[in-house]
C-alpha cells in the first residue's frame, strides 16, 4: 500500500507535450518521481505526434499550443489509443475546447504541481495501452 502512495503513477507511460522547456523538465521530474515512464518531452507537434504513434501510452499531459502547431493530433492519437488526456494550457478560455474533449481533464497554466499530479492519476485511472 506504501509503494502505492509513493509512486502512484507506477507502470504508467505518459507523453509529455511541452514547449516551455524549463516547465517540460518540472513536468517530466514530477512524473517520474511518481513511477511513470516518460515519451519525450516533445517540444513540437510533429515530435509529439511521433511518440503519440509509437509508443504504448496511458496518458497524454499537453500542451495545446507547441512550437509548431495545436496539439489536438496527437491528442486525438492518444485518445483513439484508449489513452487519458491532460490538457495544460496557456488558452484564456479552456472551456472552448474542453466541450470537444469531454473525457480530457483540462488544467489552465501553470497549473500548480499537486493539481497537475491528481489530473495525471486520474487520466491513467481506467485506461488501457495504447496499441
Amino acid at each position: 500500500m506504501s509503494a502505492a502512495l509513493d509512486k502512484p503513477l507506477d507502470g504508467k507511460r505518459i507523453l509529455v507535450a511541452e514547449d516551455d522547456p524549463l516547465l517540460a523538465f518540472d513536468i517530466t521530474g514530477l512524473l517520474l518521481k511518481a513511477g511513470a515512464w516518460i515519451a519525450g518531452p516533445a517540444l513540437s507537434l510533429v515530435r509529439a505526434l511521433e511518440l503519440a504513434q509509437a509508443e504504448h501510452l496511458n496518458c497524454g499531459v499537453l500542451d495545446v499550443r507547441l512550437r509548431d502547431g495545436l496539439v489536438f493530433p496527437a491528442a486525438r492519437i492518444l485518445r483513439d489509443k484508449g489513452a487519458g488526456i491532460v490538457f495544460h494550457s496557456g488558452q484564456d478560455d479552456p472551456e472552448s475546447f474542453a466541450s470537444l474533449w469531454p473525457q480530457a481533464q483540462v488544467l489552465l497554466k501553470p497549473a500548480p504541481l499537486h493539481v497537475l499530479m491528481s489530473a495525471v492519476i486520474a487520466a491513467c485511472e481506467g485506461t488501457r495501452a495504447g496499441g
